[in-house]
């Protein structure tokens, strides 16, 4: 929490109203910068799962922590968070949106696919109000997904000169597989190659696609996602402050990253244009290094990086400047010393603003006096400080990022941890915090012999260093392990670049303004307009219904011919119907639902060379005979004599008790809505009702399914069901299933209705294709809805002594802190050795993260 008083916060946010047009001063600067932080607050996101790798097949159980990006407190102003699993190529695995529960908690789950491919995976989550007006800093990770027979095969992959080779591999024999085929795809999703095991895959990278990080291979029935290596590596120079000033000392940072997005250590020298050695530096973390120099007037230097192996990289250094100046920052046990370095001296100082804040909120404003400052450590906060130099234009002329951290505002002490016995063979763990602890936490169990522990990234590491910087953050958890790795956390702050706001906009008083609020609800919205014209209709009336828990509204539309549908959530899955009816009452209306808005499906993420398991774990055997796999099957090739006619799950039921109606049949229909064709096609048993206007069976209405989604007369909608035939054109229907009788009660979409009568009916239309627009007065969609809570199964039975079957062993997403004590209670399941993570946030913006493992 910052160290500004709330009395502080309002007196200089409401008391110091200043005009462009009296003199720039400093409480003139702090005021604008208040005033940013008040009208465009940001959140930061922290998604902790239940542990860092899975199995194909397993189920992320996910909890969010979600707190204000200034004082790190809890936030509850956003009712939903988005959580995306996407694959190495940049495609969309899975969407989830899951809402808050009463407590505030936001928790779910991510199912996998046991045929999913193997690899590194990027697990993405967010609120709405990040990606629309943050979306640099949503929250990403890695997971590792491996497949139950990812020991079946070593695929390695070899590229050199332009040209790839695929090798397969068995890892118990150490020799070329047999008498398999191979599919080679790239990211657009087109079959770059095929071969055979025997003599390898040879392709160029011309072949492979806009996207050469990666490759999805199949072998026989496995499929891995496989890095592709260019062998070039990208050398980064950053002076601090940015500029390098000509005839001063200088302190350069630089960064070389392989062609897989990690860094790679490199020893690099400093040469000018005659040859001659003026620094040296070796490497220290992930690629970074630093070294100084003087540059001097007509010289020219170049970098040049070496590897162990060989490899080799270089770049000029930026040309040094006499008419600008640069900030550096050194870090002391208790003082914090900035020293603005120019050209001619500090002749030109008087007219340099020296700015000083955290997270937007400013610690420090004054115009520039001498050449060096001193801040006491104390004033700062933990995290980020950035230290701006601007002119008197308030353009930044120089900026340098520090991070602070005395670690008082994070719980980290295994010993805070306790493992007792409880009764009927329970385990207990006792969490010890501080009184003054009260905490929303996660609590983990996994098998410490089966499961990795996460040394990446947790709760502390992301909320104070990642949520922070822009781009990937190679191994964040790291800088956290120990006092003596500051020196490496400094040049993480030089080499990564980090804005969450325009400093340059908001020190000249350009505040910025967000464009969307918060989502507390979900929300339809769209623009009704004439059949005729595309200009909005005003005033039309546009109703929206729903025959999961009986929502129907009816609002009118504005001036431009918009409407907004808001103050509602519904589960996923849940479709809606929308109906446009004109001021006058006419039905020649056309409905556009404004579709919505996601980030782009992006994996940037490196894709490390991971080692497979020489031996197959008792958990990889029991994932294998769980799943009825465990040895690599080698498919022959086959050949297609006829088309797949795509089959809907209610077929089965229809051919029972009812009938089927294909596209082929329907197509022949042409553009003949739904309504009319069954209105004038006869099935024995059900009948057109003229009086009641709708289709009955044995004297009972029939139940409408479309897509999904279930209406009913009994709800009042019978105008809307015909309507809803009426806007449906037979060609654009995939299969009709008329059921009838009592299989009609086992019907998917009618689980949760009442008994059913035993001569009850359901017509269910699946079309060939959902769209949230279309060109006519009705809409049938189905948006993303809120995930139904699931909880984590956590089985009473008897354990078996030689292994567990699980990794996960325990997950409580909702355990409450208070008082700084709390027990939870889980079932050992014959694991010998477990680890317990316990992460969360407490109600004054204090870290929790513990981990331990029993003895």
């Amino acid at each position: 929490m910052m160290k500004f008083s709330i009395f502080i916060f309002l007196f200089v946010l409401c008391g110091f109203t200043v005009s462009v047009a009296q003199p720039l001063c400093s409480d003139t600067i702090a005021n604008r910068m208040w005033r940013q932080m008040s009208v465009f607050p940001q959140e930061k996101l922290y998604a902790q799962i239940d542990r860092a790798e899975y199995t194909c097949g397993d189920t992320i159980w996910v909890r969010h922590h979600v707190v204000d990006a200034l004082t790190g407190m809890p936030s509850h102003v956003s009712r939903y968070v988005y959580v995306e699993l996407i694959n190495p190529l940049g495609k969309l695995v899975g969407r989830y949106m899951m809402r808050q529960n009463e407590q505030g908690i936001v928790c779910g789950y991510i199912p996998t696919a046991f045929d999913m491919p193997s690899g590194t995976y990027m697990f993405r989550a967010y609120t709405r109000y990040m990606s629309s007006t943050t979306p640099d800093y949503l929250f990403e990770r890695m997971v590792r997904l491996r497949s139950a027979i990812e020991n079946s095969v070593r695929i390695t992959a070899d590229s050199r000169n332009g040209k790839l080779r695929l090798s397969f591999i068995n890892p118990k024999t150490g020799r070329s597989i047999h008498n398999g085929s191979v599919k080679v795809s790239s990211a657009d999703g087109d079959i770059v190659t095929t071969g055979n095991t025997d003599e390898g895959v040879r392709l160029h990278m011309a072949d492979i696609g806009r996207n050469r990080s990666c490759l999805l291979v199949e072998v026989g029935n496995y499929c891995e996602f496989v890095p592709v290596r260019h062998g070039r590596i990208d050398l980064q120079i950053m002076p601090e402050g940015g500029n390098l000033i000509m005839g001063k000392r200088c302190r350069v940072a630089y960064k070389t990253v392989a062609d897989n997005g990690l860094g790679i250590d490199m020893h690099a020298v400093v040469t000018d244009d005659n040859g001659n050695v003026v620094a040296e530096s070796g490497a220290t973390h992930l690629g970074m290094g630093m070294f100084y120099f003087t540059p001097q007037k007509g010289k020219v230097y170049k970098v040049t990086c070496s590897s162990v192996d060989g490899q080799t990289t270089e770049a000029l250094l930026p040309k040094a400047k006499t008419d600008s100046y640069s900030l550096s920052v050194t870090q002391a046990s208790n003082n914090v010393i900035a020293n603005i370095v120019g050209y001619g001296g500090m002749s030109d100082a008087g007219k340099l603003w020296i700015v000083v804040h955290q997270g937007g909120a400013p610690l420090y404003v004054r115009k520039v006096e001498s050449g060096s400052l001193v801040f006491a450590r104390r004033m700062f906060d933990n995290g980020i400080v950035h230290f701006v130099l601007a002119d008197s234009n308030m353009n930044i002329v120089s900026e340098r990022m520090a991070f602070m951290w005395n670690g008082d505002v994070a719980f980290d002490d295994s010993s805070m941890l306790h493992f007792t016995s409880g009764i009927d063979s329970m385990r207990n763990v006792e969490i010890v915090l501080p009184d003054t602890v009260d905490a929303d936490c996660a609590v983990s169990v996994v098998d410490a012999d089966m499961s990795c522990a996460d040394t990446v990234q947790n709760i502390v590491s992301s909320l104070t260093l990642s949520q922070e910087l822009r781009g990937f953050i190679e191994q964040p958890a790291w800088y956290f392990g120990g006092n003596g790795r500051q020196r490496q956390l400094d040049l993480l702050m030089m080499t990564q670049g980090w804005r969450r706001y325009d400093m340059s906009g908001v020190l000249g008083g350009q505040i910025q303004i967000p464009k969307v609020k918060p989502e507390v609800s979900m929300c339809i919205s769209g623009k009704v307009m004439s059949n005729l014209t595309p200009h909005g209709r005003k005033g039309a009336s546009v109703t929206m219904s729903s025959s999961r828990g009986g929502l129907a509204e009816v609002v009118t539309t504005d001036n431009a011919g918009r409407f907004y549908f808001e103050g509602f959530e519904m589960p996923d899955s849940t479709g809606y119907m929308l109906l446009a009816r004109s001021a006058k009452g006419s039905a020649n209306n056309v409905i556009c639902v404004d579709s919505v808005y996601y980030p782009d499906c992006i994996n940037m993420f490196p894709q490390p060379l991971v080692e497979q398991k020489q031996n197959a774990s008792n958990e990889d055997k029991y994932a294998m005979a769980r799943h009825g796999v465990g040895r690599m099957v080698f498919l022959p090739e086959v050949t297609v004599t006829e088309r797949y006619r795509p089959r809907t799950e209610y077929e089965m039921l229809a051919k029972i008790g009812g009938r089927s109606i294909t596209s082929e049949m329907l197509n022949a229909e042409g553009s003949k809505s739904v309504f009319d064709y069954l209105k004038s096609t006869f099935y024995t048993g059900l009948i057109y009702n003229f009086q009641k206007e709708w289709f009955y069976y044995n004297k009972i209405p029939s139940y409408l399914v479309v897509d999904g989604t279930v209406w009913s007369l009994s709800a009042e909608v019978g105008s809307t069901m015909v309507a809803i035939l009426q806007s449906i054109r037979a060609n654009k229907v995939k299969q009709i299933d008329i059921i009838k009788g009592p299989v009609t009660g086992t019907l998917p979409s009618l689980a949760g209705y009442s008994a059913f009568e035993m001569f009850s009916s359901a017509i269910v239309v699946t079309t060939k294709e959902q769209s949230d627009a279309s060109n006519t007065d009705v809409v049938l969609f189905r948006p993303l809805g809120y995930q139904r809570p699931a909880a984590f199964y956590n089985p009473m039975y008897v354990a078996p002594e030689e292994y567990a079957l699980r990794h996960t062993v325990y997950w409580n997403p909702t355990v409450q802190v208070k008082n700084g004590k709390a027990v939870v209670q889980f079932l050992p399941n014959g694991t010998k050795k477990y680890r317990v993570t316990v992460e969360g946030v407490d109600k004054n913006g204090r870290l929790v993260h513990l981990e331990k493992e029993t003895e």
